[in-house]
């Protein structure tokens, strides 16, 4: 069988890997969907990683490493033509570019082999690096979209005619500073929320006072107090 050392693969790509031999038929290619400059070669059913020199990234239509920032610069088509494609065994769960909140299953696929498009719940968001859903706090989204309301959240939505509103079931925190605020749309009314990075991370009533007397959430002094004295 025809094969080629991958030393001399390296000289056409002028990248530096692991010695191994590849043969010719050996098409499986892509680029490392957090690093342009990386890029692995499915070899019998192991991934060989290569890695292009500094300041050079992987043209995937040449495959051969270019200039950064060059007009043979493609990362960013190559990030965007690889997105949902789960081509690798290694490949479990990919990002999805369009939000943070969302990823592709690679070990859930349809009966067309497309992988499912898998939201995680509010207020988690999805680490790449660790493949889980995370607390928003311990994610770096980058470029990707960072959902911060409830309602930002698909999973959140009516999915029937008798479903309560999701902008009625959840506050919302955007542009409100931490800790206690009132619920938009509902000021001057028992009803508080708990904000943390323009999160709600708790929704609350005020109770009623020991004489029975209904109380209200202040929307200036952010607390609760009786119904008559909330100038």
């Amino acid at each position: 069988m025809n094969t080629v050392l991958l030393s001399a693969l390296c000289v056409s790509l002028f990248c530096f890997a692991e010695s191994a031999v590849l043969h010719k038929t050996d098409t499986n290619f892509r680029v490392d969907p957090d690093d342009c400059s990386t890029f692995y070669i499915l070899n019998e059913g192991r991934e060989v990683s290569f890695k292009c020199p500094d300041e050079f990234v992987v043209n995937a239509a040449a495959r051969s490493c270019v200039p950064k920032g060059s007009l043979l610069d493609t990362c960013v088509k190559i990030l965007q033509s690889t997105e949902g494609n789960c081509t690798f065994p290694s490949d479990k769960k990919l990002e999805y570019a369009g939000n943070c909140a969302r990823y592709y299953d690679c070990e859930n696929k349809n009966s067309e082999g497309t992988p499912k498009l898998t939201e995680c719940q509010f207020p988690l968001l999805f680490d790449v690096k660790a493949q889980r859903c995370d607390h928003f706090s311990m994610v770096q989204c980058g470029s990707r979209y960072e959902p911060k309301d409830a309602c930002d959240y698909e999973g959140n939505h009516c999915r029937s005619a008798h479903c309560i509103p999701c902008h009625v079931r959840f506050p919302s925190c955007k542009g409100s500073p931490d800790g206690l605020n009132p619920w938009k749309g509902r000021e001057r009314s028992p009803y508080f929320v708990v904000c943390k990075d323009e999160r709600m991370v708790f929704q609350g009533k005020c109770p009623y006072a020991v004489d029975d007397k209904p109380r209200i959430f202040h929307p200036v002094h952010n607390m609760c107090v009786e119904y008559e004295q909330d100038d």
